[in-house]
């Protein structure tokens, strides 16, 4: 029998799975609620109408993720409930409607014109419905698509067919909801399905289908557009398969072009040694640190007197209002000698006042080996990628599993005391500095085009020259999604086989890269992110081969030790070192 191999998009397919997990959940909970209603109360009745509409929603095959409801709406210009009932430009688990025909199909061109688009929104990182102003971040995505629709025609023509999986294997991986099997035949809840698929077929888990990243044919489009490739070229195949291959890491390179400000949330649980939410804070202070570090606060606070001494031609605006603001209310902020004081205690950052503060002089050897270390594994990979059909791993996994477990307890470490309440409080300083340097009268007044422009003119102009901002946002965001893979990762550091860093998400280009990397980052994000610190803090390759060999752990508490000062002091003229000393 003819079998027929289905395109499945992982994007579109992963996204309804974790939606599909959440409303689970969420059923869970209301469950959980009516069925103790002697002591809970039971539900309300907004509490029932939710629980019967979360039912509803699971009982269908029919896509219940809310982005792409109202992406496919916006482009088909129908109301999503039309859509639903002729069952037409909707998805089920990744497969499109030409994919769910009995007969092999190519995307039909609403079809490719709604996955681009998905592509397009989760490149820039607008994939919540819900703000004012995405149907019109929708509508800009269309254009977009539109006016590169030959390059998108070629892409999707070169790349819809190149990357063979089993569906069962996206299923074990965790990518595709089970209910998947049988859902093109078989007309019953999918809940039911889920429970024992072997019990159904078409599909079957040991279908073949072709992987496809939306999100990568969009990054390779753009990347192509803006080299100024044409669909016209000569060479277009190669350049496809080049520029693609370099988005998903095949060919290491290409750092993103801009900065992504998202930073975590912190109330997460704990673990012993690596404490999860202490190390969500100390990512929140390194990225704090390294816009520190390119005087991000001190341009604000020159802005300020600026400002206040009538030299900036501002009037009446929001601007205005919150400098005005700044300045009233100086004394409840956090003062940069007390930020010095947390780089210093975090990543022994010099600046800070020794007395009370003790620095972590660990952190820049372990940084520097855990990086690399995961560096020189992602090269081999790749090495061996291009000479080897099978791919050995020649680099120990337990190597990054060590460093990561060093460099983690230290940070760990580093996370008690203020830091978490000193993170929030950064993580809205950074938030509300963006938007006041991206202020277009802001920008006006400094004739720049963006932030990093501003920050440019007032260090050059005002505090003693330039910094190399390109250099200190990269590390900032590369940082960000090292110390948050390691927090996320803690058990997987904590066990003793298995493996540490996915091999298949590294040598598979269609299943790689988070849409915010800096709170939930991929392996791969992992591994581009340590290429990306090294690359522009100028670490040279014999330096990482070096640093990537394993040495001794240093001794690093779990806890700060407590001593009196009496007693350190009496250690100290003894010359005697203790951990956490």
């Amino acid at each position: 029998m003819y079998q027929i191999t289905r395109i499945l998009s992982i994007d579109l397919g992963e996204r309804e799975f974790k939606k599909r997990q959440e409303l689970r959940a969420r059923r869970q909970v209301l469950e959980t609620i009516a069925s103790t209603a002697a002591t809970s109360g039971g539900l309300s009745p907004a509490q029932m109408d939710e629980l019967a509409s979360i039912k509803l929603l699971l009982s269908s095959d029919t896509v219940v993720d809310p982005f792409y409801r109202v992406v496919a709406a916006t482009q088909q210009k129908k109301a999503w409930e039309q859509l639903e009932k002729a069952r037409e430009n909707i998805h089920e688990f990744g497969l499109v409607g030409s994919q769910r025909k009995p007969m092999q199909a190519e995307l039909d061109s609403d079809e490719q014109e709604i996955l681009s688009i998905c592509g397009i929104l989760q490149l820039d990182g607008y994939t919540d419905p819900s703000p004012k102003g995405f149907v019109q971040r929708v509508s800009v995505a269309q254009g977009e698509y539109r006016e590169n629709k030959a390059l998108f025609d070629a892409a999707f023509s070169m790349l819809s067919h190149s990357y063979p999986v089993k569906l069962g294997s996206q299923i074990q991986a965790q990518r595709i909801d089970p209910s998947i099997i049988g859902c093109l035949t078989e007309q019953n809840n999918p809940e039911e399905r889920r429970k024992d698929p072997s019990q159904y077929s078409d599909p079957d888990a040991g279908d073949d289908v072709y992987a496809l990243s939306v999100r990568n044919i969009a990054a390779t489009v753009r990347r192509l557009a803006t080299d100024g490739v044409t669909a016209n070229d000569s060479w277009l195949a190669s350049r496809i398969q080049n520029v693609y291959d370099m988005q998903t890491g095949v060919v290491a390179g290409a750092p993103p072009s801009a900065l992504e400000i998202i930073l975590p949330d912190l109330d997460e649980s704990t673990d012993v040694e690596i404490i999860r939410e202490n190390l969500n804070a100390v990512q929140a202070i390194y990225f704090a640190y390294m816009l520190e570090e390119m005087r991000l606060p001190q341009v604000v606070e020159r802005i300020v007197e600026l400002f206040r001494g009538g030299l900036l031609p501002l009037g009446r605006g929001k601007a205005g209002d919150y400098l005005f603001n700044y300045y009233k209310k100086a004394g409840e902020r956090i003062t940069e000698g007390e930020r010095r004081d947390l780089y210093m205690r975090c990543f022994g950052a010099p600046g800070g006042d020794p007395n009370g503060n003790e620095p972590n002089r660990e952190f820049n050897e372990l940084w520097l080996r855990f990086v690399s270390a995961v560096s020189s594994f992602g090269r081999q990979l790749s090495v061996d990628r291009m000479l080897r059909s099978n791919v050995p791993v020649a680099v120990s996994q337990e190597q990054v599993r060590k460093a990561a477990r060093d460099l983690g307890a230290s940070l760990s470490r580093s996370g008690y005391g203020i830091a978490y309440f000193a993170a929030t409080e950064m993580q809205q300083m950074i938030l509300e500095f963006r938007d006041l340097l991206s202020d277009s009268e802001v920008r006006g007044s400094f004739g720049a085009r963006d932030m990093w422009q501003v920050i440019d003119q007032v260090n050059v102009n005002y505090l003693g020259g330039a910094r190399n901002t390109h250099r200190f946002r990269t590390q900032a965001r590369a940082g960000a999604v090292i110390i948050r893979w390691i927090a996320n990762n803690h058990q997987r550091l904590g066990n003793r086989y298995g493996e540490v860093i996915s091999v298949n998400a590294l040598t598979n280009p269609q299943l790689r890269g988070s849409e915010q990397p800096t709170v939930d980052p991929t392996d791969w994000d992992l591994v581009q992110a340590c290429e990306q610190w090294l690359a522009v803090g100028g670490v040279q390759d014999n330096s990482i081969e070096q640093y990537a060999q394993p040495t001794e752990s240093p001794v690093i508490t779990s806890r700060p030790i407590e001593m009196p000062q009496m007693a350190r002091d009496v250690l100290d003229q003894a010359g005697i070192s203790l951990p956490g000393m």
